[in-house]
């Protein structure tokens, strides 16, 4: 083991800490917000089994698709600082666009997890999801909380392929093809 892996390892590590407190309180919040038909937090307060079961599947589906993004912008940040260009301006600006596209990640797993919730209320048009939930119906808030989880898990996959798209690797040389 090197130095510079173990240096490596740390910031990645440190980063990806950083990274998940953000997007997973910011999400949990930005929920609270969109959600007002159910005060979440009053509803845990009562104990709801099904309520915590609902925002812990937003939590994993969050994971599951800014996971994907963080691979791809680790990455492009150790190939960045392995390579042979080392301007502080260049650097930052990689990392400013590597954070920008893990929040991307995040905007879009909020979203999806929204469609999610409108997407299981036009299936089960018979079911009132939301006063199912805030009367702790588990069956309801497992099934929710396992698409929702679902969906997430698919759209991951999107996720990737799309934030290593955007992220501009650096050139690390080329085998002429001919």
């Amino acid at each position: 083991m090197s130095g510079q892996q173990l240096i490596f390892g740390l910031l990645e590590f440190l980063v990806s800490v950083l990274i998940s407190f953000i997007l997973i309180f910011g999400s949990y919040r930005i929920i609270l917000v969109l959600t007002r038909r159910i005060d979440e937090e009053k509803q845990l307060r009562k104990k709801n089994v099904s309520v915590g079961i609902v925002l812990g599947s937003i939590f994993i589906g969050e994971a599951l698709v800014v996971k994907q993004a963080l691979y791809p912008v680790m990455a492009v940040i150790q190939l960045f600082i392995l390579g042979q260009e080392k301007d502080l301006g260049s650097f930052t600006e990689v990392l400013l666009y590597s954070l920008g596209y893990v929040f991307l990640a995040g905007i879009l797993a909020i979203l999806c997890i929204l469609f999610s919730f409108w997407l299981f209320n036009r299936f089960t048009p018979n079911i009132d999801t939301y006063q199912e939930i805030t009367e702790n119906n588990l069956a309801v808030a497992l099934l929710m909380a396992l698409f929702i989880v679902g969906i997430c898990l698919l759209m991951s996959a999107g996720v990737s392929g799309l934030v290593r798209a955007l992220i501009p690797f650096p050139e690390i040389g080329s085998i002429p093809l001919k």
